[in-house]
């Protein structure tokens, strides 16, 4: 069993407020493309944390079972590879992705697979708000985020850390899981995830071709304050134009 299939203990864990990603989220689409996005899509949705706090009719998908029955309580989900899903072409006018799912596509082709997804999912002059790691060119610089979440009453405390391990040629970097369940064990987990260095995301997107980059920021989440990707130690969200 993997992490993920622990969905209830995943939901409490990452049950922070969402309202300052939401508003990141629809300040993006309102500057960038969508100004009131009525079609909503989430890519790797999870359990739906954010996807239930986004207006409109937001639609989520994932490959996970567990997870999709605790999102299917509040949004329509359905269950499907990220990198080769289908759904009408432009049918939704805002995709978002934000907590480093997207290394998840353990090679180029299936991440090109997934942007080309996203791309026919959305209406022509929509954006897609991606988030994720981009260490792979840090030597030494080791991915470490520690927190605590609660939900209904379920509190769990634990880490995620890289182990600092990707080599150059295959670019899958082992990704440690540590967390507990107040009065429950201690659960250990491990799992690979693709490494990205800044030159590598520009090359991806700009060879599938079916997006630009709009803007870029960090975790602070600051429309008003674009850095350059080149600048970026870590977290970077991008604002993709369709």
């Amino acid at each position: 069993m993997d992490w993920y299939s622990r969905a209830e203990d995943y939901d409490a864990w990452f049950s922070w407020d969402p309202a300052k990603e939401r508003e990141f989220v629809l300040g993006a689409s309102k500057r960038y493309g969508n100004a009131r996005p009525r079609r909503i899509i989430e890519p790797m949705c999870g359990p739906g944390r954010l996807l239930r706090a986004m207006p409109g009719r937001a639609v989520g998908l994932d490959v996970n079972a567990a997870m999709l029955r605790i999102s299917a309580r509040t949004n329509p989900v359905f269950r499907a590879d990220a990198a080769q899903f289908a759904v009408r072409g432009g049918s939704f006018d805002l995709a978002y992705n934000l907590i480093d799912s997207f290394r998840h596509l353990r090679s180029d082709e299936a991440a090109a697979g997934h942007l080309r997804c996203v791309a026919h999912a959305l209406a022509p002059g929509s954006v897609y708000v991606l988030g994720l790691e981009v260490n792979g060119d840090i030597p030494g610089d080791v991915l470490r985020d520690e927190w605590t979440g609660e939900r209904d009453g379920a509190r769990v405390t634990g880490f995620v850390e890289g182990l600092g391990d990707a080599d150059p040629d295959s670019r899958q970097e082992t990704m440690r899981v540590v967390y507990a369940r107040e009065g429950g064990p201690q659960r250990e987990f491990f799992h690979t995830m693709r490494t990205y260095t800044r030159a590598q995301l520009e090359d991806l997107i700009d060879d599938e071709g079916s997006f630009e980059i709009l803007a870029v920021t960090d975790r602070h989440l600051d429309l008003d304050q674009p850095i350059e990707l080149s600048e970026i130690a870590g977290s970077a969200v991008l604002v993709l134009g369709r």
